[in-house]
């Protein structure tokens, strides 16, 4: 399955450092946790001293949160099931990264 993700820019130069958004192919049968995986490496989120911490959503429902990497004890924070089927939760082929509120 094709997911279209889009993030939000970390700083006002951002979109020229890279895309704003990509596609990704998961399996029909991914779990959450691989869904973040492809997220995570696909060496397309940006982070600023800032912004270290983002958030994904889709269809406006909290799934997970992904840290920069080298953030000390960071690992993604999953406010839906891990080892749940994403199509569970994919309502929508768009994921929406964005910060969190109070950034």
């Amino acid at each position: 399955m094709t997911i279209e993700v889009i993030r939000e820019a970390c700083c006002s130069q951002d979109d020229q450092a890279g895309p704003l958004s990509i596609e990704i192919d998961i399996p029909e049968k991914a779990m959450v946790w691989e869904l973040a995986r492809e997220i995570g490496e696909a060496n397309f989120l940006q982070f600023t001293g800032t912004h270290r911490i983002i958030d994904v959503y889709c269809a406006g429902k909290h799934l997970f949160s992904i840290p920069a990497v080298g953030i000390k004890d960071g690992r993604v924070e999953y406010i839906v099931g891990r080892n749940d089927l994403a199509s569970n939760y994919l309502r929508e082929n768009k994921i929406q990264c964005t910060w969190p509120p109070g950034l």
